[in-house]
């Protein structure tokens, strides 16, 4: 081959290059123009190049953000149904001021700290709207959730949620002491404004209505095992008769002697005075406040109803442990799976009349029918 003929070969060559390379700038800008590369923009290269990057997504601002570890109270209020304030203990848990020193549910708990330690905010409507003229425009004149976070070292910030969306998806919201306005995702504000509206109670604190309970167990041994010794104080919600049974001895329920049962229905939900001996557990080692698997149990059945009508039945079972020494309080647990739980002291006198009378029932008039 002779040397005209390669250069014309070398020149077709990259007549070719330039051209395909033209076709794929033209089709680019076509689609960018088109809409169809909205993520990318034209970079100009090397010279006579010029190519497609994609441009990076543009982070949501934040509406405020501290370090989770540095959140020490809070306090949330919501309307004119709710104010609820936790602290953070010795023992870096969380509890309730009031009732103080209870531990929130967990499972409304886990993340709430991390939620307010500042929520990503959808859209910032400072760049059409730089000051909030008419705080009232956007429900923050009188916020519906007003939320106080204290921090390390005195610090402290405050934000407020006004009215929801039109879309039904955000809620306005506001730092105190700026005035930028944000939009919060409705989900987040939810949360909130739920620990002061419905407070996260552990279940093993509620107070509830005699009439709703449907059992009072008493376990002697391992609640688990089919041969632990369980005596049962059950009322009919249709009557709300009670009756007893004890499972070694009978076949089926006696009618309970009401003379000595009546007085202490009102504190078959609980007692009033739970305390909480050590707001956690980090080894899951109950053994030091006397509480293993064979441990004597205290279990209280409790009935609901859905909004639609139907009725279910839940319950807490309390393990006892040790007597404390002064005698005032039994260590116990709730049966759980979750770590770090609570040791918690249910009152003395409590837990041994209802023990006590498990030991010997209060069998009613008809209990040569059921046994006894």
């Amino acid at each position: 081959m002779n040397l005209k003929a390669t250069a014309a070969l070398v020149i077709a060559a990259l007549v070719v290059v330039v051209v395909a390379w033209s076709n794929v700038f033209e089709i680019g800008v076509k689609r960018l123009q088109e809409g169809s590369l909205d993520n990318y923009h034209v970079v100009q290269g090397s010279p006579g190049r010029f190519v497609l990057v994609e441009k990076k997504a543009k982070k949501s601002p934040w509406f405020y953000q501290v370090a989770e570890d540095d959140i020490e109270t809070i306090r949330v209020r919501y309307l004119d149904t709710g104010d609820v304030s936790f602290y953070k203990t010795d023992q870096r848990t969380w509890a309730f001021t009031d009732p103080e020193g209870i531990p929130p549910n967990f499972n409304r708990w886990g993340g709430v700290t991390l939620l307010l330690s500042g929520p990503g905010t959808r859209r910032d409507l400072t760049a059409v709207q730089p000051l909030i003229d008419d705080p009232a425009q956007y429900g923050l004149d009188n916020p519906d959730t007003i939320v106080d976070v204290g921090l390390t070292a005195n610090r402290s910030v405050q934000f407020r949620l006004g009215d929801v969306t039109t879309d039904g998806r955000h809620h306005y919201g506001q730092v105190e002491g700026f005035p930028d306005l944000f939009l919060i995702a409705s989900s987040w504000g939810d949360v909130i404004s739920r620990l002061a509206n419905e407070p996260p109670v552990p279940k093993w604190y509620v107070r509830r209505d005699p009439n709703d309970i449907v059992e009072l167990n008493i376990y002697f041994g391992n609640p688990t095992t089919e041969d632990t010794h369980l005596v049962s104080f059950i009322q009919d919600y249709r009557t709300n008769e009670w009756s007893v049974i004890d499972y070694k001895v009978d076949e089926v329920e006696v009618p309970i002697d009401m003379e000595i049962w009546e007085p202490l229905i009102p504190m078959v939900p609980g007692p009033e005075n739970i305390t909480v001996a050590v707001p956690a557990v980090d080894d899951q080692d109950y053994s030091p406040w006397g509480i293993d698997e064979d441990s004597d149990a205290i279990e209280i059945r409790f009935s609901g109803e859905t909004d639609r009508g139907t009725r279910f039945t839940d319950g807490v079972l309390l393990l006892l442990g040790d007597k404390s020494e002064d005698g005032s309080v039994y260590y116990a647990k709730n049966e759980s799976n979750f770590i770090r739980q609570p040791i918690i002291g249910l009152p003395a006198d409590w837990v041994e009349t209802y023990v006590d009378l498990a030991k010997n029932p209060p069998y009613g008039e008809a209990s040569e029918e059921g046994g006894g």
